[in-house]
């Protein structure tokens, strides 16, 4: 399929675009970057001037030349916000899951007036304009394909207002995180609110042509659609980003966490089995190292900071560009992934996870033992996974996987499970499904 001269168009409605940092940019930066190999041509409508904090301009250059990148303006309430509460900051955005500081009352307060007065979030005041603009561009410049992705998930209802102008247009609707069952907003939502929201997610569901999950239990997390039209396509990790690093042997026992740390996220437990196996034993609280890489919720620097000697070995680094976060993992000898401690958490395969595979260290995961992740670090032969509870095992992993580094244990993942996950293999993998999916005919509405 690879150099197929067959082009075939997709217009990709995504909020997330360089700029912009953080992880939810990747998954179609990626797509859009391997999509032209196999015969697609990707069509970015992004906003031109979005409201997010965290910029990282090294994604840039993963634009690909042959795509076309429609830039159109967005008003968005963010302004309002920090002008009431006299927070300059621009990650301070409506109790988002990215703020420092969310399980403040400040932060709890914004949540609610995010969830209550902005349905389905902030970005929904987008939605009539690109609609208006959308259409008439489709009217001059067809495509194949419509993609949008969310959250925010105001993204799938501008899909949903085109599939009804254009109904002959395939519509693919990409799920990167629960919608009405979200934990991390829904705790703060009117009956109201949660009705709207479930509705519109309903909508959604039954008139896309198809609906990608990034995990296999991303499903549950969604009320009931036909999952025939369901794709299954996880992030991954593009190999261009590491073929500069080579392996480092770490001078300490260094662990290290990359991306956000929300309070949601705090595992206690790993924090106790730190502190007794610092005091237990000399050598293991000389060679500990941890780094806090991204977005940590003060929350958890205080529970870390009730134990004396634990709070001595974790450095906060804030937050770092892409091209500087594998650099910086590259140097640990475990590298720690921590799901939220919710409802939600068995679904969650986060985009880091991925990233930690291709630098092939041992990866230790705090989640629920039927989690995707720990499902998906056994199928891998990549590390372990301890739930929040199990004080003890942690405590035994850690020293396992610290006993392993004092003996330069080597890695043994499973290459070929690894490769799966490879951006530009997912990239001819949707490539292939949305071909099958314009060649094939429309699975009925029930």
């Amino acid at each position: 399929m690879e150099g197929n001269t067959a082009e075939k168009r997709v217009l990709i409605i995504t909020y997330y675009w360089p700029p912009s940092g953080g992880s939810g940019v990747q998954r179609w930066l990626k797509f859009s970057k391997y999509l032209p190999q196999f015969g697609w041509k990707p069509i970015i409508y992004t906003p031109e001037n979005p409201d997010f904090g965290i910029q990282d301009q090294t994604l840039l250059s993963d634009i690909s030349k042959e795509a076309e990148v429609i830039k159109r303006p967005i008003w968005e309430p963010y302004s309002i916000y920090r002008m009431v509460t006299g927070n300059k900051d621009k990650s301070a955005n409506f109790g988002g899951s990215t703020a420092k500081g969310g399980s403040s009352l400040t932060g709890k307060l914004a949540a609610w007036i995010r969830g209550n007065f902005f349905i389905p979030d902030p970005r929904v005041f987008w939605k009539n304009p690109s609609i208006k603009y959308l259409s008439n561009y489709l009217k001059h410049n067809p495509v194949d394909v419509i993609v949008t992705t969310g959250p925010p998930h105001s993204m799938h209802l501008i899909g949903l207002g085109l599939k009804r102008k254009f109904p002959n247009i395939s519509w693919v609707a990409d799920m990167r995180d629960p919608w009405s069952t979200f934990d991390i907003h829904n705790s703060f939502l009117s009956a109201s609110a949660k009705k709207k929201n479930a509705a519109f997610e309903k909508q959604v569901l039954d008139t896309a042509d198809a609906v990608v999950m990034v995990s296999p239990s991303l499903k549950d997390e969604f009320q009931p659609f036909d999952h025939k039209k369901e794709w299954l396509i996880s992030n991954g990790f593009d190999r261009e980003d590491f073929k500069t690093i080579e392996p480092i042997k770490p001078e300490k026992f260094s662990i290290y966490h990359s991306g956000l740390f929300n309070f949601i996220r705090n595992p206690e437990n790993l924090w106790i089995a730190l502190e007794e196996l610092c005091t237990e034993n000399q050598n293991f609280a000389y060679d500990l190292d941890i780094q806090l890489i991204g977005t940590v919720d003060s929350q958890v620097m205080e529970a870390i900071s009730k134990y004396p000697v634990l709070k001595s070995k974790v450095t906060e680094r804030g937050w770092m560009q892409h091209d500087d976060i594998i650099k910086e993992n590259n140097k640990a000898a475990v590298l720690m992934l921590v799901v939220n401690n919710s409802r939600n958490a068995k679904a969650q395969l986060t985009g880091k996870f991925f990233e930690y595979l291709a630098l092939e260290k041992p990866i230790f995961a705090i989640c629920p033992d039927d989690a995707d992740v720990a499902n998906a670090i056994k199928a891998t032969n990549t590390g372990f996974a301890c739930n929040f509870e199990e004080k003890d095992r942690i405590k035994s992993v850690v020293n396992t996987l610290y006993q392993d580094w004092k003996n330069n244990a080597s890695f043994s993942g499973n290459k070929d499970k690894i490769e799966a996950y490879e951006r530009k293999n997912l990239s001819q993998q949707l490539a292939k499904k949305m071909e099958d999916l314009i060649f094939s005919p429309p699975i009925a509405k029930h």
